[in-house]
This record gives structure tokens, C-alpha cells and sequence, in this order.
């Protein structure tokens, strides 16, 4: 069965993908790729929210939290209260943290290609808009369709409330 399961096969590749390039960027940076990954969605998306980003990342809120206060730390994102909601803060990348993306970014790119080597230019470009059709439907209309076949689990889950 695992020879065949998609979601089984998106984890191996996830997992061994940053795993292989966790020590080049831990090396070269000091930061891991988890740490690099939020620091780019808060640079992607300015005056974010921490539940934004929590969404975004695909990490366990709390270690999303620590994440980020170590980058606020480093002083590569600030953190400034909403003008709205004193409860809220808005996220947003330092000049010190774009310069670390700077760095880090043809890195990412560079072995993300080495991760497609197999497949042929146009085999690439097609995998990708496929992926992101499926990355879309996901996380869209499959949650949707989930929370309406198994509607036992709306309730335990709230992703699938989003449906």
C-alpha cells in the first residue's frame, strides 16, 4: 500500500528533501530550514499576523511561536502592535532579515533543481502547475468535500470546519 499512497510519497519526499539541505543551511547560515521558512512567509506577506502565520507554515503553533521569537530575537523580523487591536501584532521582515533571504534564496533554488534533476524541462514546468493545481484543491475544495463525506469529523477537526 505505501508503494502507491501519494500522501506517503509528498512526506518522504518533504522529509528527505530538508533533511538533506537542513545542514548545508544550518551550515552556511546558522538557520535551520523551518527557522528560513517562516522568516520568508513573513517576508512574502507584510503586517502578518502571528495566526496567519501559524496557518502558513504548517507547523504546530507553539513551534511556529518559538520560531518566531527566535527570529525576533536575531532581530530579523519585528513586531509591531496593530493600529486596530492592541492584541494583535503585525509581522514584518527586517532589513537584516531580508539580507539573510538574499543570501539563502539561490540556495533554496539550487537544490530544489537538483531535486527535479529526473525530469526534463517541460516534464518541470508541467509537474509544478500540477502540483500547485492540487496544492489549490486541497486546500480548498478537498477540505470541503471531506468535511462533507465524513461529517463526524467536522467536529474534531477545524480545518475541516473551514469547509
Amino acid at each position: 500500500m505505501l508503494d502507491r499512497s501519494l500522501t506517503y510519497h509528498l512526506s518522504s519526499i518533504t522529509e528527505d528533501g530538508i533533511g538533506s539541505a537542513n545542514h548545508i543551511f544550518e551550515t552556511r547560515f546558522g538557520w535551520s530550514v523551518r527557522e528560513l521558512r517562516v522568516l520568508r512567509i513573513v517576508r512574502w506577506t507584510p503586517g502578518m499576523t502571528f495566526t496567519a502565520l501559524a496557518a502558513m507554515t504548517k507547523f504546530e503553533r507553539s513551534l511556529t511561536s518559538r520560531i518566531l521569537s527566535k527570529l525576533i530575537k536575531a532581530g530579523l523580523v519585528r513586531r509591531t502592535n496593530s493600529p486596530h487591536d492592541a492584541r494583535i501584532f503585525a509581522l514584518k521582515v527586517t532589513a537584516k532579515g531580508e539580507a539573510l533571504c538574499k543570501l539563502a534564496d539561490p540556495l533554496t533554488t539550487e537544490l530544489e533543481q537538483l531535486m527535479l534533476t529526473p525530469l526534463a524541462a517541460d516534464e518541470r514546468e508541467m509537474f509544478l502547475a500540477m502540483v500547485g493545481r492540487v496544492m489549490a484543491w486541497v486546500q480548498e475544495g478537498y477540505i470541503r468535500e471531506v468535511g462533507s463525506r465524513y461529517p463526524e469529523i467536522v467536529a474534531k477537526n477545524p480545518r475541516a470546519r473551514k469547509a
